[in-house]
């Protein structure tokens, strides 16, 4: 039985070491461009199994080795960056009086335009109470119920100002502001159904640049989720590989079009030479991803200044991600960064921080 134990002992050495190098190419794949690459690109959707995973090995040494508990420490360490990235953990601090709310929301065409018992559209209402300074919507409104009239007078009603593009396309980003609003225009780049939006905004004596983003989706049907879910219940079953491929033909290609839309809104902030910066919207990314690791290139994520958790802002059941971010330029200090579960009306919860201009260092 001895020799029996020694050779378990060795494959789950063997196990552990390849869950701590796959942990570290899962973080390291945010890296490659999914426009090169757009299949490796995904294996960061795996980062948060491969997480469960070494830390199911730590509860497994502690129980039968503990002398080779270090292997699942060894390879979280070399993570750690990439840990942090998916679930911060911070130290909470008083957001100023005087910060600036920011809400961005999917709201999946104001709730699919579902109303309460009293006739009125609960997710309008929440917006107009929601005391932010700065709404930021994705897949805000559609030329159905409610019509975007309404929702604009009821918005402008609460105190919030609007400006609209002329040129004439469907608007899915909208923004809804007390500050003032200095001009409007859309990045462009490749894109059927979503898009980015930047305004400039008054903030005392400075401009504020503010981007509202919904990068392409994966255009997940009923159908594809019905099958992700079977998949993940049941990997072994006669579909399940014909399933995988369709699935990950369709999340290739989308992730394909984020690249190259994400690098799109990088060059704008560049080119606008603007020091105030935010970033913010439904990237359909989790924070393991290219559109987050170039993002940080130039910015910082706001969960991860002063969010806590892992912030899961998909909120479908088997889908479990955060792919709503804030990002912001060094002009800002972030506080109190959260999705607010208490809004169930959309496929989304919204996000929201508070923000401070930083002081300048003497």
């Amino acid at each position: 039985m001895e020799w029996l134990k020694r050779i378990m002992v060795q494959l789950a050495i063997g196990a552990n070491v390849m869950a701590a190098l796959l942990l570290l190419a899962c973080g390291l794949s945010s890296e490659v461009n999914p426009a090169v690459h757009p299949r490796l690109a995904l294996f960061g959707l795996g980062f948060p199994l491969l997480l469960l995973l070494n830390i199911a090995f730590v509860a497994f040494w502690l129980v039968f080795h503990v002398r080779h508990v270090w292997l699942p420490f060894a390879g979280m360490l070399l993570s750690i960056p990439y840990i942090y990235d998916y679930c911060p953990l911070n130290w909470p601090e008083k957001r100023p009086a005087d910060a600036l709310q920011l809400l961005t929301y999917n709201t999946e065409f104001i709730g699919k335009g579902v109303k309460g018992d009293d006739g009125r559209y609960p997710l309008l209402d929440y917006l107009a109470a929601s005391g932010a300074d700065i709404i930021c919507l994705q897949e805000g409104v559609a030329n159905k119920t409610p019509k975007p009239e309404y929702v604009d007078s009821i918005m402008m009603a609460a105190g919030y100002q609007v400006r609209h593009l002329k040129d004439g396309k469907p608007e899915s980003q909208i923004i809804y502001t007390r500050l003032p609003i200095l001009s409007i225009n859309r990045i462009a780049y490749e894109s059927t159904t979503n898009g980015s939006l930047a305004m400039e905004l008054q903030y005392g004596q400075d401009t504020v640049l503010l981007v509202n983003n919904h990068f392409e989706s994966y255009k997940l049907t009923p159908e594809d989720k019905k099958k992700y879910k079977e998949i993940i219940k049941d990997p072994e079953s006669g579909h399940a590989e014909s399933n995988s491929k369709e699935l990950v033909r369709k999340m290739a290609g989308a992730s394909r079009l984020r690249g190259p839309q994400v690098d799109s809104v990088l060059n704008y902030i560049k080119a606008s030479g603007r020091e105030a910066v935010i970033v913010c919207g439904d990237f359909n990314e989790s924070p393991i991803s290219y559109s987050c690791h170039r993002l940080s290139s130039e910015l910082t994520s706001a969960f991860r200044q002063s969010g806590n958790g892992l912030g899961l802002s998909y909120n479908q059941k088997g889908f479990y991600f955060r792919i709503d971010h804030v990002f912001v330029s060094d002009y800002w200090q972030t506080y109190e960064t959260h999705v607010d579960k208490s809004a169930p009306w959309s496929d989304h919860y919204p996000m929201i921080t508070y923000l401070k201009k930083r002081k300048k260092e003497i």
